[in-house]
Formats: C-alpha cells, structure tokens, sequence
C-alpha cells in the first residue's frame, strides 16, 4: 500500500449478484485506477477475498462461471428436517427413533465454500495479502460486528471493543464463509466461542471500515436488494428475501451517512442456482463502473491535490 491509502472500495452482498463486483474491478484496472483497501461483506467478501489475494478480474470471472453446483451442500437431508419439525410442534411424540433428530442451525453447508476459497488462495493469510482487505460478519450469540482483517489494521478498524470482535489469523476461506452465512440458511461459521453469519446483518457495503482505516476515496458497490422482483415460493427464498428486507434500509442509511461515491449495478433478482446468469452481473457491472467512470476520477484527482501529490492522468485524453 502507498503511503496513506488513497482507494478503498466496498462491496456489498448479494448472493450470485456479486458477479456484478467483477465488472466494477476490471473497469478500474483498464483505466489503471489502483485499489488500496478492500472492504466486503458476503459476495463482495468473496470477490474481495480473491482480488486481495492477487487474482485478476479476468481469473475471478473464470471461476465464477465454473462455480461447482455443490458449493453449498445441505446440511440436513429433507426426510430428518421434517421429522425434527414435526417433533417440534408436538405433533408426534419424541421416542428412541427421533432422539437423534434435531433442528439444524441451517438448511445449507459453507464448509465448501470456505476450502473452496482456501484452494483458489493458498497463501491465504490475512498478512499476506498483497491488497489490505476487511471482510465483515456478524456474532449471533452478543450481536457484536466481526472484522477480519490483517492485524495491522487492527489499532484502525477496532473502535469499539463493546461492539466488535477483530480476528486476524483466520484464513480468507473462513472470513468469506463467515461472512456469507445468511441466517437460517446457512450453519452459522463457530470460531471459539463466537458463531458468525452473515456481515449484512450489521452493513450489507462496509464503507465505515474504510472511513476507520483512512481511504481518501472511498468506492462503494451497492447490489441493491430484490424484495420488489424476488419469488417467494419455498422456504430458502422466503428466508433470503426476508434477509434482504431487514438490510435494505440499515444500507440505505449508512451510505447517506457516508462520504462514499455508491455505484449500483442494475443485476436484478438473482437466485442461488442463476449461475447461467453470471456473465449478465459482470457485464452490468462493468456498465456501471463505466458510467460512474468520470466521476472517480475526479475524486482521485481531488484527493491527490488536497495530499499535496502530483495528479496522474488516470487514462489518455480524460484529465
């Protein structure tokens, strides 16, 4: 990182959505606009986790669309799920043959996903990233925001001890299934005594992780959420699109409260198994980097006159 860090960006969550975060990052390297510090929640802590690490937008792409269809395998067959709910609401009697049946924590597994992410980074150390990066989750038991980030970053994005848990020995595999796990959805991620899920429960794009750390700019990708388009027609979509309307406005709110320039990628509904869908959310997303293009620009240019530095022509004939 150079001196004071001049580009953060924050990626938000959005389940397969978070394609679009490719095309945001490409836009930025073709016109030779250098992140500093990455901040992501779910989708973007995957994104996020791999562009940290060194993989080109180009290599994010190709392992977005050869995503194996088990990255999130059940965790509870559907024949023990119905038992274990039908037990619960004192509809049969629980005997030997159900004491082993209970509810599980979640329908889905992200054991996968978290050595999915460990394989495709092998140096996968939070000190060894070759761009700082901070991907968020969230404690159920005390409530508390769980930041992963390199232990440097620790005296910046720590505030609030009351509040946050900061962990910095974890591998980007758990921080991004940590971060991913919708409640309800997924088993929750336990590290001690702390069992984490889903970052959007505290902010969905975490620009206050970017303030914290000093970004002079700071680039926020806001997937937006889908609760006008979404099916509603079995249990995993009733969950997501109820996840969707509890971060809908905490995001709102925290963007109007940020000195953040938010982008919004237009990707629309999305569903876990869209995978055919992918390559339309990185082009939606390159369309919207593209169009807040001018804008960036001016930002960084902005920032580097304020520092005191020489402005560098960002790309030809744009200065």
């Amino acid at each position: 990182m150079r001196g004071t860090p001049l580009l953060g960006i924050a990626l938000g969550g959005g389940g397969l959505r978070g394609a679009a975060h490719i095309g945001v990052l490409k836009v930025l390297e073709d016109h030779g606009i250098t992140v500093d510090l990455i901040a992501g929640t779910s989708a973007g802590s995957m994104v996020g986790a791999l562009y940290a690490a060194g993989l080109s937008p180009a290599k994010i792409a190709e392992i977005f669309l050869h995503l194996p269809a088990n990255l999130f395998p059940p965790a509870v067959s559907p024949f023990n799920l119905i038992l274990a709910l039908i037990e619960r609401f004192g509809l049969i009697v629980r005997g030997p043959r159900f004491q082993c049946i209970s509810l599980p924590r979640g329908l889905l597994k992200t054991d996968f996903l978290r050595d999915f992410i460990n394989h495709l980074t092998p140096d996968n150390s939070f000190d060894r990233l070759k761009i700082p990066a901070a991907f968020l989750a969230t404690d159920l038991r005390s409530g508390r925001e769980v930041i992963f980030a390199p232990e440097k970053a620790r005296p910046y994005l720590l505030q609030s001890p009351d509040q946050q848990v900061f962990l910095s020995t974890e591998s980007l595999g758990t921080a991004v299934a940590a971060s991913s796990a919708i409640p309800g959805i997924f088993v929750p991620v336990r590290i001690g005594s702390l069992d984490l899920a889903d970052g959007a429960l505290k902010a969905n794009v975490p620009v206050h992780l970017l303030e914290a750390w000093g970004a002079r700019v700071i680039l926020a990708v806001d997937l937006g959420f889908s609760v006008e388009a979404a099916d509603v027609g079995n249990i995993i979509q009733v969950l997501l699109q109820a996840s969707d309307i509890m971060g809908q406005t905490i995001t709102e709110l925290r963007l109007k409260m940020s000195r953040a320039l938010v982008i919004r990628p237009q990707v629309g509904a999305m569903k876990l198994t869209d995978f055919d869908r992918i390559p339309s959310a990185i082009e939606k997303g390159i369309l919207a980097a593209t169009l807040a293009l001018p804008e960036i620009k001016r930002a960084i240019r902005e920032a580097r006159t304020a520092g005191g530095e020489e402005a560098e022509d960002l790309s030809e004939g744009e200065k």
